[in-house]
């Protein structure tokens, strides 16, 4: 098999995951709740600060309870949003009214909830473990709904009424549908042993999968394969993420919510690991080559450099990828493919022997490397991840310096025959 076949065959496997819209679905619902992350996450670290001077002013001034407020309505609300967001999005695909879908499934989601004896809604499905629940329910929800507007189940007002009038009365009849689906179905499970769907989902479902993504052979798997991907011109991140993404997140999510309760942190692996560790520069972790291209001989690559290490320092390195090219470069495959693969090994069994803590979940896009491994982690993270730059240098070096020296010969002759 030539290169070209095979990278025609992981295209076209990366185009059907493009066109599955409940993949498409989850991952975007996901993407779109970055903002509701930031926020909570900003807020578990002032409030979880570990500085004893810090805890007993917030204690003393009873400022803990009101900076505790964003967290609660925000990350252990999380699969409260994710209903609605997953929805709206699977909605939108079909070109239907993502809004009316979007407030069905949280509707739905709310009625499935079980109740705690107070006869309350009781919380802990609202947060990050009922965030499998939020997207079975969510995609269900919306399929129903799309169904319906389909088959013309709903009712139809007259021309002339006003449109938002008219997609009101379009959600009654589907909504109806919902509620009496979602009554029998909490009948149902109040009977068991589970308790609710949710309690469902998240033994046979949640909990597995969340063991099986904690497993760091799993996560260097996906990793390897996303940077695979890359090297020929697919962007991995796209194919790996929409599968693996809702899991690693339900993962950051829990880590965030435990930081802020002050609870040991649940898993060493997540989104953030991921990024924070094995790509805080970019995939294939560049900035060594951005730097090596600092002190090219060629002006090619000296030009590329300097225009790609502001966008590499914040982790965006497409103009590295693209501008070198890395893509089909079968010279820096290896670093580009391994170097990150060794960071995030070091970065996992230094966890796991306590030099380095666990994350607590937070990621936030277009941070500077090393102040993002702090807020992620404290001190010993950001010194980690700045470590990595010169690793990251000793890594490309061999590999460019030959490229260098080829682009800097073509150059020369290039002068020379201008010249002549």
């Amino acid at each position: 098999m030539t290169l070209d076949s095979l990278a025609g065959k992981l295209q076209q496997i990366t185009n059907n995951l493009k066109r599955n819209r409940y993949i498409n679905a989850i991952s975007e619902g996901l993407i779109s709740l970055f903002p509701v992350l930031m926020v909570g996450a900003f807020f578990s670290i002032f409030n979880g600060l570990a500085w004893d001077p810090w805890k007993n002013f917030l204690d003393s001034t009873g400022l803990k309870t009101l900076v505790s407020l964003p967290v609660t309505f925000t990350t252990n609300l999380i699969s409260l949003y994710a209903s609605f967001a997953v929805a709206y999005k699977f909605s939108e695909s079909c070109e239907k009214d993502g809004y009316i879908a979007g407030f069905i499934s949280m509707i739905s989601f709310l009625l499935l909830t079980p109740l705690a004896e107070d006869g309350h809604i009781a919380t802990t499905y609202l947060g990050a473990a009922g965030m499998f629940a939020s997207f079975v329910v969510a995609l269900a929800v919306s399929t129903i709904y799309v169904y319906m507007v389909n088959k013309n189940m709903v009712i139809k007002m007259p021309k002339g009424v006003p449109s938002t009038t008219a997609k009101s009365f379009t959600a009654l009849i589907p909504l109806f549908a919902v509620v009496l689906f979602d009554l029998a179905v909490y009948f149902l499970f109040k009977a068991t042993s589970f308790g609710s769907i949710h309690g469902l989902i998240y033994s046979f479902l949640q909990v597995p999968l969340s063991k099986l993504g904690n497993t760091f052979l799993v996560f260097l798997f996906l990793k390897f394969l996303t940077n695979v991907l890359w090297v020929f011109g697919i962007h991995g991140g796209l194919v790996m993420y929409s599968i693996a993404v809702p899991l690693w997140l339900s993962m950051d999510y829990a880590n965030t919510a435990a930081y802020a309760e002050g609870s040991p942190l649940p898993f060493i692996l997540g989104y953030a690991f991921g990024m924070l560790f094995f790509q805080p520069t970019g995939t294939g972790n560049t900035i060594g080559l951005n730097i090596l291209m600092l002190r090219a001989k060629s002006k090619r690559y000296k030009t590329l450099g300097k225009l790609a290490l502001p966008s590499s320092i914040v982790g965006v390195n497409e103009p590295i990828l693209f501008g070198t090219p890395i893509v089909m470069n079968p010279t820096l495959v290896v670093p580009f493919i391994v170097h990150p693969l060794l960071c995030g090994t070091i970065a996992y069994f230094l966890t796991l022997a306590g030099i380095l803590p666990r994350l607590n979940g937070v990621f936030m896009f277009g941070i500077p490397v090393g102040l993002s491994g702090f807020i992620a982690g404290g001190w010993r993270v950001a010194l980690f991840q700045l470590l990595m730059i010169p690793f990251s240098y000793i890594c490309y070096a061999p590999f460019f310096k030959k490229m260098d020296e080829e682009a800097y010969s073509e150059e020369l002759a290039a002068e020379t025959q201008n010249a002549d």
